[in-house]
């Protein structure tokens, strides 16, 4: 019976708890409903207010549209009168510019009258003046020839004015007799006898002449000044080699040694003799 009694009050009770469930089910279908169907009037509403807007924005355009084509004809309006204005005074100054041009030529027509005028006048004044310049070039130029021929004359008298005197000169010159002596101090200083030289000379060529006559009445001596003189008695040889070198040489100005170069020198002309003496035997052997 406690069992029985149990059973009863928990089937009791599942029918309370489904009755519970159910109701709140069916309170949960009934919130759910309300809600879709406030939210579908919600979505009516706007829908209502965009069709609304819609609508007010297609009207607004129309208005717009009806004052850009209102406006638009307006301009056209406007911009055809001032075409109109403009091809006016295009014309306007078109004939204006027509006008100025047929003024401008008709000037410049008088102008290039008047400076080929002017041109011509210039051009005859030019001619006149070409001529008496011709007529002074050729007086000048006559002028100057015979102002050419007198210097060609007097520079043809010149030359042979110099002409003779350079053979005079080179006559003189060929007669004279250049006499470098290393001795030429002892001379001055009338330790030597001033003939010896000349004499020495003499004698030597007419040998070398073999008797032929030697004219020596328009020889005369002439000792370069500087000189090198020679210190002691025994180096007058070496002193005259020296002085046929520095004459036989272009590139030798004067005579540029001194006493003091002796010993140097007779190095240098022992040194050559050998060289010389050793070349003839090598060339005698080759041959």
């Amino acid at each position: 019976e406690v069992d029985e009694n149990k059973r009863k009050e928990e089937a009791k009770k599942r029918k309370e708890e489904e009755a519970e469930k159910k109701k709140k089910e069916e309170e949960q279908k009934r919130k759910e409903a309300e809600e879709a169907e406030k939210k579908r009037k919600e979505e009516e509403q706007k829908r209502k207010e965009v069709e609304k807007k819609r609508e007010k924005e297609e009207e607004e355009q129309k208005r717009k549209e009806g004052e850009e084509d209102q406006k638009r004809k307006s301009e056209e309006a406007e911009k055809e009168r001032k075409e109109e204005e403009e091809e006016k005074k295009r014309k306007e100054a078109k004939e204006a510019e027509k006008k100025r041009k047929e003024e401008e030529e008709h000037k410049r027509k008088e102008v290039e009258e008047e400076q080929k005028r002017k041109r011509e006048e210039e051009e005859e004044e030019e001619e006149k003046k070409r001529k008496e310049a011709e007529e002074a070039e050729k007086k000048r130029k006559e002028v100057e020839a015979e102002k050419k021929r007198k210097e060609v004359e007097a520079e043809k008298k010149r030359k042979e004015e110099e002409k003779r005197k350079t053979e005079e000169e080179e006559k003189k010159r060929k007669r004279r007799h250049i006499f470098p002596s290393s001795l030429s101090r002892r001379v001055t200083a009338r330790t030597r006898k001033m003939w010896q030289p000349e004499i020495y000379t003499v004698e030597e060529l007419r040998r070398y002449m073999k008797g032929k006559h030697i004219d020596i009445e328009n020889w005369s001596l002439r000792y370069p000044d500087p000189c090198p003189q020679q210190g002691s008695g025994d180096d007058c040889a070496i002193f005259t080699c020296k002085y046929m070198e520095c004459l036989a040489r272009k590139d030798t100005q004067g005579f540029p040694f001194s006493q003091d170069d002796m010993p140097t020198v007779r190095a240098r002309f022992a040194l050559h003799f050998i060289k010389a003496y050793f070349n003839a035997q090598e060339r005698s052997e080759h041959i």
